[in-house]
């Protein structure tokens, strides 16, 4: 499905100064970044930008839910954030003008600001501090994905999945539902393996009684033990449940 090229210069629909990127800046350079942003909307299903494609700038998201995420040559796809109004992304595109690292998907119909790289540039040049939110902010996202790194590397599925639950400071931020609202294959998709696997360590940590399912829904039972799970990639020694050990 096409973008729907409907674009304008904003109104008050968003509190600028509420984002992170903006904060501690006057209200001079607040209306300078809203004339630079450009509205847009997308229908639910529809691309917002794909990976790989030149820089599509600085998306503040103001309604609806996106998905960000990667895909493989073999069509596997890791959900990188689910994001909810208000919040904000592309910022490594936007400041480095590259290729989109992601793709950006609408889960709902969206509307969003844009400030395009360019914009982006020209507004850091005469804006100290947005500068160094920027940095920041950059600085942030690595740390965040040095964290998934590790989880990825050295963490089993049942210790990610506690980490999911708990949301930890890898996912709080990043996720607008909480797990017991996700599917199994969005879990999947978010820790970077298979639904099925997903399916055996769900079931596994309800036999170790750290979860409990209402219908379709998994909620915690045991918080003090998933945050145990979470921590030292083992569960409880009363526990007898054998970690599973698929990734």
């Amino acid at each position: 499905m096409p973008m729907i090229n409907k674009t304008h210069t904003p109104g008050s629909a968003i509190d600028w100064s509420a984002l992170p990127l903006f904060q501690g800046l006057g209200g001079a350079s607040i209306d300078r970044i809203q004339a630079s942003a450009r509205r847009r909307t997308y229908a639910a299903g529809e691309f917002i930008f794909r990976e790989g494609d030149m820089s599509a700038g600085y998306f503040v998201l103001s309604g609806g839910m996106v998905r960000l995420y990667r895909a493989n040559p073999e069509g596997r796809l890791h959900t990188l954030s689910l994001l909810r109004a208000p919040s904000a992304f592309n910022e490594v595109a936007a400041v480095d003008g590259e290729t989109n690292p992601f793709n950006a998907l609408s889960v709902t119909a969206v509307e969003a600001y844009v400030i395009s790289h360019a914009n982006m540039i020209n507004l850091m040049a005469g804006e100290r501090i947005l500068m160094n939110n920027a940095l920041q902010a950059l600085a942030h996202l690595n740390r965040d994905y040095l964290e998934r790194l590790e989880d990825m590397t050295f963490r089993t599925i049942p210790s990610r999945l506690a980490k999911l639950f708990l949301h930890e400071s890898s996912y709080s931020d990043q996720f607008c539902e909480t797990p017991s609202q996700l599917t199994q294959e969005e879990m999947a998709a978010i820790l970077g393996t298979t639904r099925e696997v997903v399916g055996r360590a769900l079931r596994g940590l309800m036999n170790a009684g750290l979860l409990k399912k209402h219908g379709r829904y998994f909620y915690i039972a045991d918080p003090d033990g998933l945050e145990t799970l979470a921590e030292t990639n083992d569960l409880p020694q009363n526990l007898t449940y054998v970690k599973t050990q698929e990734t």
